[in-house]
């Protein structure tokens, strides 16, 4: 059901909620800021302003969020339990990337080095010997 350009479907709510909350935690991870505005957020999430905003205000009042205002602005940090839900979240979306490369394991990668820590003769990835 869309209202005024607003998502409020349960399932859109809970799209929203896993966006927001990856966005905010991938935003605080890269240095862009551990409280924002809409207006830095609303790049990158594909929405309107009227939804972001519905969302922002949902997870605020669930504790997800907290919002403070400053010159009549208000932003917003992910609470603890956003931190963990965005993490977790986060880190599911991105499970396959976040491996290295090939030429790029560390003596932890269970197909190049042996439980000693010795790369293997038949590592898989190439990589080269530290």
């Amino acid at each position: 059901m869309k209202t005024k350009g607003i998502e409020n479907t349960p399932i859109q709510t809970m799209f929203w909620k896993d966006e927001i909350l990856q966005v905010l935690y991938w935003m605080n991870g890269e240095g862009i800021g551990s409280n924002v505005n809409l207006a830095t957020m609303l790049p990158f999430l594909n929405t309107s302003k009227e939804n972001l905003n519905h969302h922002l205000e949902k997870l605020v009042a669930e504790g997800f969020l907290n919002s403070e205002e400053k010159e009549n602005t208000f932003f917003y940090s992910l609470s603890e339990i956003g931190k963990h839900e965005g993490g977790k979240h986060f880190a599911e979306a991105f499970q396959g990337m976040q491996k290295a490369g090939h030429g790029e394991c560390g003596p932890d990668c269970e197909f190049c080095y042996g439980t000693d820590g010795v790369k293997l003769d038949n590592c898989v990835h190439n990589c080269a010997s530290h």
